[in-house]
């Protein structure tokens, strides 16, 4: 009578190997449930668009701060107030700030095109289109 109470308490649980195999089996499945969420989360925006809003709103800060403005050869050169010209132009595939001609300081990169249009007396237009196509256009206007 106690081999067959053994018999039936063996059969009705389970043994240390089948346990780890159960728990195998669930690790491999709970490691491909982020692959199966992926598609469905949301992409984080493109850190290069990023770059490019913030060096749009670093200018309209220069462009405030700045004496007089002068948009010529695809390039911006503002006057400040001590008499330094501050220009900002394409350089490759960035955007580099020079001071009176020299230094070479990046603020932003990887740029397919930069456009810079003189609209009236008082606003310009810049656009800045980055590798992938994307483009991004601010007005800026002067209140004298």
């Amino acid at each position: 009578m106690q081999a067959l109470t053994g018999r039936i308490l063996y059969k009705e649980g389970y043994t240390f190997v089948e346990a780890i195999i159960a728990l195998g089996v669930l690790l491999v499945l709970a490691s491909l449930v982020p692959l199966l969420l992926s598609p469905i989360q949301k992409q984080p925006p493109s850190i290069q668009l990023e770059e490019i809003s913030v060096f749009l709103s670093m200018l309209g800060k220069e462009v405030r701060e700045g004496r007089s403005i002068e948009v010529r050869n695809n390039g911006l050169y503002i006057t400040q107030t001590t008499g330094d010209v501050i220009s900002f132009t394409k350089y490759h595939s960035l955007i580099r700030k020079q001071v009176n001609g020299q230094g070479h300081e990046v603020w932003v990169q990887n740029i397919q095109e930069l456009l810079i249009e003189k609209q009236s007396g008082t606003s310009f237009k810049v656009t800045v289109i980055d590798t992938k196509g994307k483009e991004l256009m601010r007005v800026f206007r002067r209140f004298k």
